[in-house]
């Protein structure tokens, strides 16, 4: 599973992991609040997954359907992420090295949680893992990170395209390509023009440009915050439910219960549909407090490393997910508070440990190598282009 990977900064300013000693009037802390409930959703998604509770074993029992409206109600935190991306790199500057001490991270933490699988149970680790942890992003551990960084060498070339796009023919681009890649795939239920039901690269560049163009032209402008409450429930119910009644229909149709998630996948309308209302909704959110403030920056500059821990191979198998299987066999109730009540620790333990991940790259300045290797790729490819141009002109 994103998810996650929204850009830490906005309007070219750096994004400070600590508490702010002010409330910083360019920065909407609104969509750092965003970015930390699209993350409490990816955990929700992720513990409902290792508890099996949505498994059609489990067909017709109450945890079985409230599990599924919960995880349809949470299925848009992926799609979040994205969206935050496009709506906050807009317009920032862009630079190569944040690309690179995205790497860092995410190597700090393969690396790290493999020598830790080595030290303590190393008749489970096997090559895969190791491979796996020492190229995280070329072996595609964890896709979205995967896509992400594919996506970041193309994010001048969008910014480039919606800058130069007048409104009308921003519209006009979203809409053809949400016909192609999200409505025509969801009616027909196959991937016609292959986004991978939004598990791609594509599919995250598709909802960068529609996050821009929320930022730059607005959407929804004249909805107040209710109506947009609204029909992000009213998306939700309408995937439950056509999947609920589809669960009881088919079995008499064609002989077994198939087709239910027709509407429940990243490319489709109605999960995409209630990210967009979480943007607008958090997008209008102001904070006085600077205490909120604080609480919100710590944790929103946490999301990512949450996303990598808890994704993990190794650690995340080991130390979190098979622990919880016992959450299944509550009341739906006591069900959904506990994965609630779960997902919270999860992230407060995991926000902890990039607390100490953050420091020893301070200490370590990692900043500063993350610069000196985008500056010898820049050497690198300069160097390429001048050979180019000599062999251009070569009679």
């Amino acid at each position: 599973m994103s998810l996650p990977l929204a850009d830490d900064e906005e309007k070219g300013k750096r994004f400070s992991c600590g508490c702010p000693e002010y409330i910083s009037p360019s920065r909407n802390y609104g969509i750092d609040a965003l970015r930390i409930v699209a993350m409490m959703m990816v955990l929700i998604l992720h513990l409902l997954a290792s508890i099996d509770v949505l498994s059609l074993e489990n067909h017709g029992s109450a945890s079985y359907n409230v599990g599924w409206l919960l995880e349809i109600a949470a299925y848009c935190g992926v799609n979040c992420y994205a969206l935050i991306t496009g709506y906050v790199c807009c317009d920032g500057t862009f630079r190569y090295e944040r690309v690179v001490s995205l790497w860092f991270q995410v190597v700090f933490y393969t690396w790290g949680s493999l020598l830790l699988a080595l030290l303590f149970f190393p008749q489970e680790v096997q090559l895969s893992n190791i491979l796996h942890s020492l190229f995280p992003v070329l072996s595609g551990q964890y896709w979205y990170v995967t896509a992400y960084v594919g996506l970041f060498f193309f994010i001048p070339f969008l910014n480039a395209l919606g800058n130069r796009l007048t409104k009308l023919q921003f519209q006009y681009l979203l809409v053809t390509v949400f016909m192609l890649f999200s409505i025509i795939p969801t009616l027909l239920h196959t991937d016609v023009f292959p986004v991978e039901e939004g598990y791609s690269i594509w599919w995250l560049g598709i909802l960068y440009m529609l996050g821009m163009y929320v930022k730059k032209h607005g959407l929804l402008t004249g909805m107040k915050t209710r109506p947009l409450w609204m029909f992000y429930a009213g998306c939700v119910c309408f995937a439950w439910v056509f999947k609920m009644v589809l669960n009881v229909v088919s079995p008499y149709l064609i002989g077994q219960i198939k087709g239910g998630g027709m509407f429940i996948r990243y490319n489709s309308p109605f999960i995409v549909g209630p990210a967009v209302a979480l943007l607008l909704i958090f997008s209008r959110m102001h904070f006085s407090s600077r205490r909120a403030v604080s609480c919100i920056s710590w944790l929103a500059a946490a999301s990512f490393s949450v996303y990598v821990l808890h994704c993990n191979a190794l650690i995340g198998k080991w130390f979190l997910w098979d622990v919880f299987e016992w959450t299944a066999s509550s009341s739906s109730a006591l069900m959904v508070v506990n994965v609630l009540a779960i997902a919270a620790v999860v992230y407060a333990g995991c926000a902890l440990v990039d607390s100490v991940r953050r420091y020893l790259f301070k200490l370590m300045n990692v900043e500063r190598g993350a610069r000196a290797v985008t500056g010898f790729c820049g050497k690198l490819g300069h160097a390429f282009r001048k050979m180019c141009r000599r062999i251009d002109s070569h009679p």
